[in-house]
């Protein structure tokens, strides 16, 4: 307990990282380039936006443009989960891969929540960083079959989410077909053989479905009590006369619940897989 509460408070430390990357990094649509300019008219921000702790939105002097939301609940959220996760994992080799892939998505996870984006800029290298510290750690502790299985995985669940992108771009954007590389990764090396690693993928996949359509409902929820720009697309701003889509179709950033549903089965993988896995 108390190993976990030590690497808790670091993840506190990691996530007002986190919370300045998911600000500033830079995606197709050109937001995020500084942390000093307003991603709207690129005017310099005030100092009270900058601040890593900061518990309420800003706007730009400029133009009015709201800051992106506050860095605080991305801070909290990294330490909780990091906490929890050496808990479950214990003090292992493997609790460094699942902390990284944990850092990863919350990330990814605030930047589409923010601006329905998931760049490749933090995509790819978190996925080169993670194939590196997956296989050299799991070489070096005789785990090295795990690696091969893990990025077969990686491109199987790719192609797997490349299926419904082709059907319906709309509901599922080619950004979660890249995301499901970093993900297919680690539900592959978590497993022991070719048939779990198939079993966790279709897990997350199902899983990640139902997350994904229970978070629409409550987006639509939300846009209903506190208004149409409750956790808007800024590609597509909500109509002039205020009103909302129906509740069921619902446009929301996909990302967060392929990433809950990866982690959550990553973690407890002994338990899904009746006692195998990496952690077994």
């Amino acid at each position: 307990m108390g190993f976990a509460f030590l690497v808790g408070l670091i993840g506190l430390a990691i996530g007002a990282l986190l919370a300045l990357i998911a600000e500033v990094v830079p995606d197709a649509s050109g937001g995020g380039v500084s942390p000093r300019t307003c991603t709207n008219c690129s005017s310099e921000l005030p100092a009270s936006a900058l601040s890593p702790m900061r518990s309420r939105a800003s706007s730009c002097s400029a133009c009015g443009h709201k800051v992106s939301a506050a860095r605080l609940p991305i801070v909290a959220t990294t330490g909780v989960i990091f906490a929890i996760i050496t808990f479950v994992v214990g003090s292992r080799w493997q609790l460094i891969p699942i902390l990284l892939l944990a850092a990863s998505l919350i990330a990814l996870s605030a930047v589409d929540l923010a601006r329905y984006r998931l760049p490749d800029r933090l995509v790819f290298p978190s996925l080169a960083i993670a194939l590196v510290l997956i296989g050299a750690l799991s070489i070096a502790n005789g785990e090295g079959d795990h690696v091969q299985r893990a990025v077969i995985t990686a491109l199987a669940y790719s192609f797997l989410l490349l299926i419904p992108n082709i059907i319906s771009p709309v509901g599922l954007a080619f950004g979660d077909v890249k995301l499901a590389l970093l993900l297919g990764l680690f539900l592959g090396w978590s497993a022991d053989s070719a048939l779990d690693a198939a079993r966790l993928v279709i897990w997350a996949f199902l899983i990640g479905m139902v997350f994904g359509i229970l978070s629409g409902v409550l987006v639509g929820i939300g846009r209903r009590a506190f208004g149409p720009n409750f956790l808007p697309d800024p590609d597509f701003p909500p109509p002039d006369d205020g009103s909302v889509e129906p509740l069921l179709k619902t446009a929301v950033p996909f990302g967060p619940a392929l990433a809950l549903s990866t982690l959550g089965l990553v973690v407890f993988s002994q338990t899904v897989l009746s006692g195998g896995g990496i952690l077994a």
